[in-house]
């Protein structure tokens, strides 16, 4: 299978890298050793090498839920492979793409290769999903979701929204969020003089209606 063999990788700046290579698992480690590191993905990570599979995909997920973008993707890897649970394509597509919304680069081939086994329906399912799951983190506040929500409409989606993703870029570069600005323009690009002007209303709408300067403030040192 394309992805058996592909390290395991923390993406954390101020963390060491964790690298588990699935085709080197030393067999000798024990199963329950996970469970006294204090480190969630650690705990994954020594139990993919204990080769408990089972326990390593429950973790995965634990993270993966809590939009931890490299638990996504090894979770995604795990499904796909069919190890710890039954393979799943379709829910390895969900965990790869919102892997790759949260920047891990290596989930863009992973997600490629998934949406060649995933059929369109289901994969139109799994975008509702994604969309869902984002407009949740977005009405809670979550800073970290706005850039992904306008790469999902922008470049990810099958049919790109690009006028959801340019009121959201408008929002984002207003907040003051690195990259949004360039984003807002490169969208602005795309779109008809007088589109833009009711999207700029919209914007400026939705950015007062919904207090989002308050509402995404608690985040506001994240240096996002």
């Amino acid at each position: 299978m394309t992805w058996r063999g592909r390290p395991f990788l923390r993406h954390i700046p101020s963390r060491a890298v964790a690298v588990v290579v699935l085709a080197s698992l030393a067999g000798a480690a024990m199963a329950e050793a996970h469970l006294g590191d204090a480190d969630p993905f650690q705990s994954a990570v020594r139990a993919v090498q204990a080769k408990d599979f089972a326990a390593a995909t429950s973790l995965f997920e634990t993270l993966a839920e809590a939009d931890d973008y490299d638990a996504q993707f090894n979770l995604a890897i795990l499904l796909r492979a069919g190890q710890g649970r039954p393979q799943n394509f379709v829910q390895a597509l969900e965990w790869s793409l919102l892997a790759q919304l949260g920047g891990v680069e290596r989930a863009v081939k992973l997600s490629a290769d998934l949406s060649e086994l995933v059929t369109p329906d289901a994969q139109a399912d799994v975008f509702e999903r994604i969309d869902l799951r984002l407009r949740e983190r977005l009405a809670h506040g979550d800073r970290s979701a706005i850039m992904q929500f306008i790469e999902l409409n922008s470049t990810t989606l099958p049919e790109p929204d690009m006028q959801t993703a340019y009121v959201w870029s408008l929002i984002a570069a207003a907040l003051g969020l690195e990259e949004a600005a360039a984003k807002r323009d490169a969208l602005m690009a795309e779109l008809e003089a007088d589109v833009i002007l009711t999207l700029q209303d919209e914007a400026r709408a939705l950015f007062e209606d919904q207090e989002m300067m308050t509402l995404f403030a608690a985040q506001a040192s994240g240096g996002l």
